[in-house]
């Protein structure tokens, strides 16, 4: 009898340590899974690494330094000399033009010959340095689904490691008289010479294209982004932030110099 009792028990201990193992196996996967997703969340991806998110893939295809591209008008170098060539301001005119401030006859008041090509020279000094000590970052990217994405949760940005905004208006640039429409000319108004006023230009050299609606699954989206890096900035964080569920996913793509 004492046999029998000690048979019984058997199927009762083996399940007992079947459930045992399933759970501490499924606990296993459960915690192997978020650990994954620590690692690949806190993982710093470098251009061309495939960047993988639950739903979709994200690769950096292209990213490339080269000269800024600022908005000179080429009619305004052609009139006043190149950017690299600052002009005799002494030989000019140190009177002021004319205006009328609601008096019968125009007052001297505006600015002088000498005094806007002074700010000529300015400006190609702002142009020359800034050019001298920025560079412009082009990063084309891909986005290919495997899952349906809804785009308006995909969020891509720059960090440089300077902390600064990059989408920001440069003030370098307020009233440079090298920009399109930024040159102050003299003109005629009511048989009296004066010059057109100083315009404040915006200059934000940050640009992200749309990358479109939705994406199916099995489909994928072209984007690129640009944006002034200064030399003194080594590196530069690509930010990813996909947003599902109440959920916020990031990863990291580094472009070093």
């Amino acid at each position: 009898m004492k046999a029998k009792k000690t048979n019984s028990k058997k199927p009762i201990l083996l399940s007992i340590v079947v459930v045992l193992v399933v759970a501490i196996l499924g606990a296993g996967s459960f915690f192997g899974l978020k650990a994954y997703e620590k690692l690949q969340a806190d993982k710093i991806y470098s251009t061309g690494d495939t960047v993988k998110f639950p739903d979709f893939d994200f690769q950096v295809t292209k990213a490339e330094f080269k000269e800024v591209d600022l908005p000179v008008d080429e009619k305004t170098v052609a009139k006043y000399g190149a950017l690299d060539k600052p002009e005799d301001c002494e030989k000019l005119s140190k009177a002021p033009t004319m205006t009328y401030l609601g008096t019968p006859e125009p007052v001297p008041y505006g600015p002088s010959d000498f005094n806007i090509c002074i700010r000529r020279n300015d400006s190609r000094k702002g142009i020359n340095d800034y050019s001298a000590n920025n560079q412009q970052l082009v990063v084309d990217y891909a986005v290919t689904a495997n899952g349906n994405i809804a785009t308006s949760n995909l969020k891509i940005e720059f960090l440089v490691d300077s902390g600064r905004k990059l989408d920001e208006q440069v003030n370098t640039f307020n009233g440079t008289q090298f920009f399109r429409d930024g040159a102050q000319e003299k003109m005629e108004f009511g048989g009296v010479t004066m010059y057109t006023p100083e315009l404040g230009h915006e200059y934000i050299p940050y640009y992200q294209s749309e990358i479109g609606g939705d994406i199916n699954k099995g489909l994928s989206r072209n984007g690129y982004t640009y944006t002034d890096i200064r030399n003194s900035e080594n590196s530069v964080d690509i930010k990813v932030t996909y947003s599902k569920d109440g959920k916020e996913q990031t990863r990291i793509v580094r472009v070093l110099r």
